[in-house]
C-alpha cells in the first residue's frame, strides 16, 4: 500500500536522510529514505503488538499463579488429611483439633 506524506519540515527530511545514510554505511548498501520510513512504520506497529502480547502474557502468568496457589492449598489439605488418617490407623487416636473429631 502506498502512503503519501506532504508538508513535512525540511529539517525532518534531512534528519531522515542522515539516518538512512548511517544505516547504509552499517549494512554496506544503499538504504533509501523510503526504506527508512517503512522501517519506522513497521517498528511502530510491531512495538504496539509486542506490548499487547506482553499484557496478555502477564495476565496468563497471573492466572497461572492463582491456579498454582489453589492447587498447592488443595494438595496441603490432602497431605494433612492423609497424616490424620495414618495417625488414626497407627494409634487409634483422633488428633486434637481435627475437624472430624466429634
Amino acid at each position: 500500500m502506498d502512503i503519501k506524506v506532504t508538508n513535512v519540515d525540511v529539517a525532518y527530511i534531512k534528519e531522515i536522510d542522515r539516518k538512512a545514510e548511517e544505516v547504509s554505511k552499517k549494512i554496506g548498501r544503499k538504504f533509501s529514505r523510503n526504506e527508512y520510513i517503512k522501517m519506522l512504520i513497521q517498528n511502530d506497529a510491531e512495538l504496539r503488538l509486542i506490548k499487547i502480547k506482553e499484557q496478555k502474557f502477564d495476565e496468563a502468568i497471573k492466572n497461572l499463579s492463582v491456579t498454582l496457589r489453589r492447587q498447592e492449598n488443595k494438595l496441603q489439605e490432602f497431605i494433612n488429611s492423609n497424616n490424620r488418617l495414618f495417625h488414626l490407623m497407627a494409634s487409634g487416636e483422633i488428633l486434637e483439633g481435627d475437624e472430624y473429631n466429634d
